[in-house]
């Protein structure tokens, strides 16, 4: 006979041989027991963890010579043939090389006749979720309502590819990974009866490495049987490609104990012995876990989650990496380089650097102390503390006019730019009534609506009252409607002149006059200069003067 693989004369011949699926066997083993059967299952999980294997113990079990039964015999022809892959009644197919429309249709002409011998035909799709969309949808029909005696068992490691149609139409079994113990217990079986020699770190080393599947962990036990006669733990880390456990634990003590000089030199002696460094890397990472979690609580975990995160991204890199030794190597570095820099500096000078800086503070704080105050919140805060010599409007008017540049500056110190721009081009006229009358010419009509807007005007009437020392509201006219109820005869006679047009002009105040002239220059307007550095001030620009054609 011919040589058998592990894996394959180790496959499971009853329910009760399989490993680490007990939910799943019980299950069908009822379903079995009762006679409810259904159309159609899925089974969807890892590789290696036994799906193609329970759907061949399925197919005994429906088609065995006592069956429906959930104990095939294994000794009638069906159960043999089934076993061997014989079986007329029992067709498995290969969904990655049979995946197009064609092999469906066929496969929908075969279902209608009977099996041979047996109450079922059963149908083991392996891999289903490589079929093209167009042969998912020529099977729908036939799975939804197939005959009486066919049943499909579908098997897939990618469940998420699957259509939702096809899922719908299923039982669904998961199938999950095995984990260490029960690994462990087949490859004692599987060494024991095959007579090999095994000690059990050996063991324990396939069974890590085996991913949670079964058949990984023979054809790995296999491998080490054909390299030595012994399985030794140095004989499945040969095979293996990876570092023993030792080599493991010196490197994670080393990367701890930030000594970069001995991991350096542990990884190129890895590299030179042929081991595989991301596997290294990997059981490294799950060396950090382990002693991670083993940790009390409240002890600091800084270090290991530091190294975890390096080295698992390190991982990553190295798939694509010329040299698997670079990422590596740097990932030591960064890991045992970062506290030497802070004690790259003897004690003494840390605490001199300390007392310097200490120094530099307290020579800021006092420098910070002893500066003078800006010149615009005292100019604010002296026009602030002005007050009108009396009650009445005649003296609020006259205080008003006399101190008009103060109140606009008043407003900048309040960041209340834009008001202060729209109200140099405006003068006060009269204080009455509680109502301070602003007029503006009638070329200034923009500065008068904006500063009649709420938001604008409400802020100047506050700044208003805090100036004169009492609640005030702002009403805001043109030159040409002022009349003489506004000025009334409580204020102090102004000059006044008669322009061309033959209206009657208010000649402003002396004080405000040479306040302004002080602020523009000579050749241009006061109020076009208030409202240019006003909106220099809000965009932060600047003036450039363009020559004139003639210059």
């Amino acid at each position: 006979m011919a040589y058998l693989a592990l894996y394959r004369k180790w496959r499971p011949q009853t329910f009760a041989d399989v490993i680490g699926q007990a939910h799943i066997c019980q299950a069908l083993q009822n379903s079995l027991k009762q006679g409810r059967i259904s159309h159609a299952y899925l089974f969807s999980g890892p590789r290696g963890t036994g799906k193609t294997t329970i759907a061949r113990l399925m197919a005994k079990g429906l088609d065995c010579a006592h069956g429906p039964t959930d104990s095939p015999c294994g000794e009638c022809q069906e159960c043999r043939a089934i076993a061997n892959g014989s079986s007329l009644n029992v067709i498995e197919i290969d969904g990655a090389s049979n995946r197009g429309i064609e092999e469906i249709r066929e496969l929908r002409e075969q279902v209608r006749f009977a099996p041979v011998g047996a109450p079922y035909k059963v149908y083991i799709i392996d891999e289903v979720h490589m079929l093209t969309p167009e042969a998912f949808n020529a099977l729908l029909k036939t799975l939804e309502e197939p005959p009486a005696h066919v049943v499909f068992i579908f098997a897939t490691t990618d469940l998420h590819k699957v259509p939702a149609t096809i899922l719908s139409r299923c039982q669904r079994y998961d199938f999950k990974r095995l984990n260490h113990a029960q690994l462990m217990e087949g490859l004692k079986t599987v060494a024991s009866a095959e007579g090999i020699a095994a000690d059990e770190a050996g063991l324990a080393m396939i069974a890590k490495h085996a991913e949670g599947g079964m058949r990984d962990a023979l054809s790995l036990l296999e491998q080490c049987m054909i390299y030595s006669e012994a399985l030794t733990v140095e004989t499945a880390a040969d095979v293996l490609g990876v570092a023993p456990a030792e080599e493991i634990r010196r490197f994670t003590e080393n990367l701890l104990g930030k000594d970069d000089k001995a991991c350096l030199e542990q990884i190129n002696r890895l590299y030179g012995s042929g081991r595989d460094l991301m596997q290294f890397t990997r059981d490294v990472v799950d060396e950090l876990r382990g002693q991670m979690l083993q940790l009390e609580p409240g002890q600091r975990q800084e270090s290991f989650l530091e190294a975890i995160r390096k080295l698992s991204d390190c991982a990553r890199e190295m798939r694509y990496a010329v040299d698997a030794r670079i990422p590596l190597e740097l990932a030591a570095l960064e890991l045992t380089a970062k506290p030497k820099q802070e004690q790259s500096l003897p004690s003494e000078d840390i605490n001199s650097l300390k007392e310097k800086i200490r120094t530099l503070e307290q020579q800021l704080r006092n420098l910070s102390a002893k500066e003078t105050p800006r010149e615009e919140p005292q100019r604010e805060s002296a026009s602030v503390r002005k007050r009108p010599s009396g009650a009445g409007d005649q003296e609020r008017t006259q205080f008003l006019i006399d101190n008009w540049e103060d109140y606009l500056q008043a407003l900048r110190s309040e960041r209340l730019v834009q008001c202060a721009a729209f109200l140099c081009e405006g003068r006060p006229v009269a204080v009455q009534a509680g109502t301070a009358v602003i007029r503006f010419p009638r070329e200034r009509g923009f500065h008068k609506a904006s500063i009649e807007q709420p938001k604008h005007r409400e802020a100047a009437e506050r700044v208003l009252s805090k100036f004169i020392g009492t609640n005030l509201e702002m009403e805001c006219v043109f030159d040409d409607e002022v009349s003489p109820e506004m000025t009334g005869s409580h204020q102090q006679p102004e000059k006044r002149e008669k322009g061309s047009a033959g209206i009657t002009q208010v000649n402003e105040p002396p004080n405000a006059s040479k306040t302004a002239a002080q602020n523009r220059p000579q050749n241009e307007p006061a109020a076009e200069n208030e409202t240019v550095q006003a909106a220099l001030k809000i965009f932060g620009g600047k003036v450039v003067r363009i020559p004139d054609a003639s210059e």
